[in-house]
């Protein structure tokens, strides 16, 4: 293993949480516009194709239609949600196929992967909300799309791109950088002529709660690290030290497991100069301040520039395209090889990492069968071992699990997990374990409310306090204030 590579990271103690309020609205607001509409785009950044899940909008589509994908809803009408990969070109091409097809395949889920700027991109969407329309024969005389997702995921450049292509029209919906730019449910806009398209544009919902433990706190730093958070959350030094530690175990896991198939091109040669590869964030941001010119008074080096400078390369796709969570689990089976290193003074330390990442299961070999998705599946439904080694290590007599031969294969592995753990992520939200803190103790404070409003109608005396208008009370004339001011 190579030395600049680090195998831990020293992780936050805890995730923020960022649930603004016209995020609760706009989820309140949901249903109604879900019987209104037959067509659902979800919206989802592809450099984190798990992550940007929220598991909230297939929680409502379930209660209101009766399913999340496809299928008649429950007055028997045909409805469809459609996930639409955003910022393709800021990810990695090779994932796509794989990952569209292990979604259909587990989860009966259509994908479609796009850049908002290529127009045949834009076209294929729209094909596919004109099709619906025409499906609908005369009974409909249009179509109504609605599109949600995460903050920042694309939605609204999305939303422009669908009028600049279908009716060659100026912008409709405002966008930005940073996430929470769209904060209010707009009014439909016309994409599309013959058959008549209408789309809705929804304010970026963030998941409640981002989850137990260091995995919920690392799903916020990819959340932060591709501007889907609010700034301020997490300090900008950890994300971009996460950022390092993630592009280095990326390389390492690459040129170690895989090394006759897809390998990145080192960031730093990206960057100006000549700047080396390492682990350590203080000793990278020195020496690319330096290679910027980026000096302060004195000639001291400006970290604070430096470090604005990497995030926003990033962000921007100039270091290379990058998906974030590990979908083919090579960092989880190179995590897995070399065990996790020790950490001083009690930093926390990954046992998850990526999304889809689980060292401490097994990954039973995959016979060589040519297509078959069934095989996929039955390993992705196998049991765990009874006996697991201790989270994040692998002992020097454990043999590491065997990383299945082909890309297809892995990533239908990585998302079966997903797909798991997802529903015990509902099954805890349904059971009310799935809040922070603060929304656990709203919740306490809700239900002993309405505990003691259900014991005062028992006992007739749930009679509310008369309210006061313009200075008088409902039931009882003049108040007190208004005599005394007309004396």
């Amino acid at each position: 293993m190579a030395a600049l590579v680090r195998t831990a990271f020293p992780f936050p103690s805890k995730a923020p949480s960022w649930f603004a309020g016209h995020m609760a609205r706009s989820l309140r607001e949901l249903p109604a516009l879900l019987d209104e509409v037959d067509l659902v785009f979800e919206a989802r950044d592809a450099r984190l194709p798990l992550t940007s899940v929220n598991p909230a909008f297939d929680a409502m589509l379930e209660r209101v239609w009766g399913h999340s994908g496809a299928g008649p809803d429950r007055k028997g009408k045909g409805k469809e949600k459609i996930v639409v990969y955003t910022k393709r070109d800021l990810a990695e091409e090779r994932y796509e196929k794989p990952l569209a097809k292990a979604l259909w395949t587990q989860a009966r889920q259509r994908v479609q992967f796009i850049d908002s700027r290529v127009d045949s991109d834009v076209r294929g969407l729209l094909r596919v909300a004109a099709l619906r329309a025409r499906s609908a024969g005369e009974s409909a005389t249009d179509l109504k799309v609605l599109v949600v997702g995460m903050p920042n995921v694309g939605k609204s450049s999305l939303l422009n791109a669908l009028r600049r292509v279908g009716v060659r029209k100026g912008k409709a919906f405002t966008t930005g950088a940073m996430p929470g730019v769209t904060r209010r449910l707009t009014g439909t806009v016309r994409v599309y002529d013959k058959p008549p398209v209408y789309v809705f544009d929804t304010p970026g919902v963030m998941v409640p709660y981002m989850g137990h433990g260091l995995a919920g706190v690392e799903r916020g730093l990819k959340l932060a690290l591709t501007a889907g958070l609010k700034e301020g959350l997490f300090e900008p030094e950890v994300v971009a030290d996460y950022l390092l530690y993630r592009l280095n175990l990326r390389l390492a896991a690459e040129a170690e497991l895989t090394p006759g198939e897809f390998q990145h091109e080192c960031y730093t040669t990206k960057l100006p100069g000549t700047i080396a590869q390492t682990d350590d964030l203080t000793d990278f941001l020195n020496s690319l301040a330096l290679r910027l010119g980026a000096l302060r008074k004195g000639g001291e080096r400006d970290i604070d520039a430096a470090l604005t400078f990497i995030l926003k390369q990033f962000r921007e796709g100039r270091l290379g395209r990058w998906t974030l969570d590990d979908v083919d689990g090579l960092e989880a089976a190179y995590l897995a090889r070399h065990g996790v290193e020790e950490q001083e003074d009690g930093l926390a330390v990954s046992e998850l990492g990526a999304i889809g990442r689980q060292v401490v299961e097994e990954i039973p070999e995959i016979e060589e069968v040519a297509n078959d998705v069934l095989a996929v599946e039955e390993v992705v439904a196998a049991p765990s071992p009874a006996v697991a080694p201790t989270p994040g290590l692998w002992m020097d007599d454990v043999p590491a699990p065997p990383l299945p031969a082909t890309l297809e294969e892995r990533i239908a592995i990585t998302v079966g997990r997903h797909l798991a753990r997802a529903e015990e992520e509902k099954a805890d939200a349904d059971a009310g374990r799935n809040m922070s803190a603060t929304q656990a103790k709203k919740t306490e404070l809700r239900a002993k409310a309405e505990f003691r409003l259900a014991k005062a109608k028992e006992k007739g005396l749930d009679k509310r306090r008369p309210t006061k208008t313009f200075g008088y009370h409902a039931n009882k004339g003049k108040s007190a204030s208004t005599k005394k001011r007309r004396k």
